[in-house]
């Protein structure tokens, strides 16, 4: 009666690990996924160093290009060409990247050539009359002078006539200036001025026993 049992444990005993594989083995082929889809795929430390790498030569790469550009472009700047430019007045202004320039230029221009017009017209209406007057013709004579003398009308001409001459001057050193002003900044246009530059402007008291106190202003120049 004993052995029986002592027999049927030993073949429970034997049997168990090939039926437990058994319905291991048939739950894991009816999932519907697998444990490669389940679980993240996981990468050596050689390919996240070489990913790492490639991304910073690619951070890298791109800022060494804008640097370059950069500096082509600013190698590119020729000063020939902005005095060439300058030739058109206000064009250098606009090459150098200054084009706020460019109104002060052509309002001085046309402040010059107003008083140009201005002065020619008066030197040419008393030199008429003068003239008309050298050779004693009455007519085409302004009545408008008739009681100033001769000696009046000749020096109103010289003073038309030289604040033309005058005007004309300043017209063309407006003129030569805009040449020079484009041509010298565009050899400046490569130089970084340090913003670590400051100039300061202070006032000053300085008392005094037997007159009055002095005031003034003292400037400091710094390089931080």
């Amino acid at each position: 009666m004993t052995f029986k049992p002592f027999l049927f444990l030993i073949v429970f005993l034997f049997l168990s690990p090939f039926v437990n594989g058994q319905i291991i083995e048939d739950t894991i082929s009816q999932t519907p996924y697998s444990t490669e889809t389940i679980l993240p795929q996981k990468r050596t430390k050689a390919e996240n160093d070489s990913i790492l790498k490639a991304k910073l030569s690619t951070g890298s790469t791109t800022k060494t290009e804008k640097a370059s550009q950069t500096n082509n472009s600013k190698n590119n700047h020729s000063p020939t060409k902005a005095t060439l430019y300058s030739i058109i007045p206000g064009l250098g202004q606009i090459y150098n990247k200054q084009a706020w320039k460019v109104p002060i230029i052509y309002a001085a221009e046309a402040t010059v050539v107003y008083f140009a017009i201005t002065n020619y017209k008066g030197a040419q209406k008393f030199k008429k009359e003068f003239t008309l007057r050298a050779n004693g013709i009455e007519l085409g004579r302004n009545p408008d002078y008739a009681n100033f003398p001769d000696q009046s009308i000749y020096n109103l001409y010289y003073a038309y006539q030289k604040n033309f001459e005058l005007s004309i001057m300043a017209g063309a050193l407006v003129y030569v200036f805009n040449i020079v002003d484009a041509m010298v900044y565009a050899h400046l246009f490569n130089y970084d001025i340090s913003p670590n530059l400051s100039l300061n402007l202070t006032p000053y008291c300085l008392p005094s026993i037997t007159s009055s106190p002095t005031f003034g202003l003292s400037m400091k120049f710094n390089l931080k």
